[in-house]
């Protein structure tokens, strides 16, 4: 067993929770190592110090008077001049600016306003129908499919806009690839044809 290793089971060995086989080699390396043997006589001093030492008593109301002592805020100088509004805050909006109560506020409009963005339901018109799950699921599901078909609509729009502006591009490259007709050539084509129609 090394030093360290002797620092934590140290512990275990005062609180006699620690193995036999452990527990010997701890104690042959407290008569083997001289810093060992000063650090046990040490903690073990001390340990038993705090075992010769009275177990406190709590008072059962403790708990209650730090709750009720610690939301009161800043505490203010004895020679300090307390304004009307400093007066206002601090006995009507001090209870109600508490950090429970204004975060059970803040969860509720948000839970509110994601009912309304999610099944539609207004909350001005909230009925005890409007809270039932089935209808909650069903208004979120037509709400997702809308948001899909709106999606759809939208790529396959797009697609559309896409292909015309593809043919547009294909009808302008063959005619600026096609060679122009001359004016003779146009002249003895339309000769041509007219000689085969009288035919």
């Amino acid at each position: 067993m090394n030093c360290a290793e002797f620092e934590i089971l140290l512990a275990d060995y005062l609180d006699n929770t620690l193995p036999a086989p452990q527990r010997a080699a701890l104690e042959e390396h407290k008569l083997s190592c001289v810093n060992c043997r000063e650090l046990f006589e040490d903690v073990n001093g001390a340990f038993r110090f705090l075992q010769r030492a009275e177990e406190v008593q709590v008072p059962a109301e403790l708990i209650t008077r730090i709750a009720y002592a610690a939301p009161t805020g800043r505490i203010r100088d004895p020679w300090e001049r307390q304004g009307f509004f400093s007066k206002l805050t601090s006995k009507w909006l001090q209870p109600i600016l508490q950090p429970r109560l204004v975060m059970g506020m803040a969860m509720t409009i948000l839970s509110f306003a994601m009912l309304e963005r999610c099944t539609g339901v207004r909350v001005q018109q909230i009925q005890a129908a409007d809270l039932n799950p089935v209808r909650i699921w069903g208004g979120v599901e037509d709400r997702a499919m809308r948001v899909k078909d709106r999606a759809v609509k939208y790529y396959e729009n797009l697609r559309w806009v896409y292909e015309i502006e593809v043919r547009l591009r294909s009808l302008q490259d063959e005619s600026a690839g096609a060679p122009q007709p001359t004016k003779g050539s146009s002249e003895r084509k339309t000769q041509g044809q007219a000689k085969g129609d009288k035919k």
